[in-house]
């Protein structure tokens, strides 16, 4: 069998030589390797071709005379023992690249690191020595090789280097990726065990085959590892880009319901202001001036009778808390009856109906119903506080002109004949009394009582009928 493998280890060393030349090509072309560990394992496949170029040249010019024959014998041989050194140096660096992030272990792991090359730097001396005293090796004059008495010394400078190197691996072991644990332990374990039995094996270069066949598996595992690194990368890139995804997902919704949540109090706040239709319109179109005529609306006007000299005997709190509490009853009932609240200015409550384009009188009777609760109001107000007061209330239907005014602080206002009739209706009633225009008696009496019509003095409008409507 060994005499076999003898015969045939030429094809068996040139095969794997193709090998070597083919991963080296690989290594060049792959990008899943960063540039220290793709150079180093470059240069250890190159090596491995060199390490097995140099006995297929010994196996077939060994003991061929010649001065050329016998320099090609030299300097093969000289390869013979400094690939391994190269080999091992291109591993050391490798591992150098590998351990670089283990922070804990970093000055352990740079001490055998330094220490290994300091070794194979002694080897590559010793062989420069050992080259001109034939230490090593010496060719006869037949071109015949032959071991010198330092060969051993020769297998023993790279079995140290092997050995710190396992020692190496063996302290990161737990540390390392599954899948080049133990390809780099055979990387060097397969080696030194083949170069103990290439002294029982003379003639069948077992060390130089095994060493090669194990740089190219370790090869594999290598982009193996690296692939399964970059996998894992990318993975948790994307988990991390996930996470990133939801948290803004997270984020763009808080910020949405925040933005909803403003909305709504901007809305809200606007719709206090405004009727509905208008701060719609407003919102939509904030720089279109908003305007608009009505046909038939109703304006009523309340006021508390006596107010000023009331006041003057109040504290500035009591003032407006008694305001605040009686506005308050009236816009809550607004609110309940649909009745639009224009403003107030001072003690004097203001509101409107009927602001639509249609021409009914559905917004005059409402008004009065609206007066009626407001007159309960008043009477509720006065059971629960210290202060009694009265009003009046005056109202008024017919065509009138509605709009915002100004463009900070802005108001919906309204304008026009009706408005001012409103006001004189209020301002010439009785306390407690509801006093309304002939035009919305004319469109309330068939489900309003009134009292018998009085003709008073109306301010730019001469004798005009009003009505009193029955408590």
């Amino acid at each position: 069998m060994l005499e076999f493998l003898i015969n045939y280890q030429r094809f068996l060393m040139l095969f794997l030589q193709g090998a070597c030349f083919f991963v080296a090509f690989l290594i060049l072309i792959t990008d899943n390797l960063c540039s220290k560990r793709k150079f180093s394992i470059f240069w250890l496949e190159i090596s491995a071709v060199a390490y097995l170029g140099a006995p297929i040249i010994h196996l077939s010019y060994d003991g061929v005379p010649g001065d050329s024959v016998r320099l090609l014998l030299l300097v093969s041989k000289s390869i013979d023992y400094l690939a391994p050194l190269f080999m091992l140096f291109s591993f050391n660096f490798y591992l150098r690249d590998l351990f670089s992030h283990k922070i804990e272990s970093k000055t352990r792991n740079s001490f055998l690191l330094l220490s290994s090359e300091i070794v194979i730097i002694i080897g590559v001396v010793l062989f420069v020595v050992a080259k001109y005293t034939n230490w090593y090796f010496y060719y006869d004059e037949l071109n015949f090789y032959h071991r010198g008495q330092g060969r051993i010394v020769a297998t023993i400078i790279p079995g140290i280097c092997m050995i710190l190197q396992i020692i190496l691996i063996s302290l990161n072991y737990k540390n390392m990726s599954k899948k080049v644990r133990i390809p780099l332990v055979l990387f060097l374990v397969i080696p030194v065990i083949s170069s103990v039995f290439s002294f029982i094996t003379r003639g069948f270069y077992i060390s130089n085959i095994s060493t090669v066949f194990m740089a190219i598996v370790l090869y594999i595992f290598v982009v193996l590892d690296s692939n399964e690194a970059i996998e894992s990368a990318h993975k948790r890139e994307v988990e991390i880009l996930e996470n990133h995804k939801k948290e803004l997902e997270l984020k763009v919704a808080e910020r949405t319901k925040e933005l909803l949540i403003a909305n709504e109090k901007a809305e809200h706040l606007l719709l206090n202001i405004l009727p509905e239709p208008i701060a719609r319109e407003l919102a939509e179109h904030p720089n279109k001036t908003i305007s608009q005529k009505y046909p038939n609306a109703t304006i009523l006007f309340t006021d508390i009778v006596g107010f000023t000299k009331m006041s003057s005997q109040m504290t500035a709190e009591e003032t407006v808390s008694m305001l605040n509490k009686l506005v308050s009853l009236f816009d809550k009932r607004a609110s309940q009856e649909g009745i639009e609240k224009i403003k107030t200015i001072g003690d004097a409550y203001m509101a409107a109906t009927g602001l639509t384009a249609e021409n009914n009188s559905e917004g005059a009777l409402k008004m009065i119903h609206f007066a009626q609760g407001l007159l309960s109001d008043v009477s509720e107000f006065n059971r629960t506080s210290d202060v009694q007061i009265e009003i009046r209330i005056g109202i008024n239907s017919g065509n009138l002109v509605a709009g915002v005014i100004g463009k900070t602080k802005f108001i919906y206002d309204v304008w026009g004949d009706t408005v001012n009739v409103a006001s004189r209706m209020e301002s010439t009633g009785e306390a407690m009394q509801i006093h309304v225009s002939e035009n919305t008696w004319i469109q309330t009496k068939d489900s309003v009582h009134y009292e018998e019509p009085v003709s008073i003095e109306v301010k730019g409008k001469g004798k005009m009928n009003c009505y009193f409507v029955k408590n």
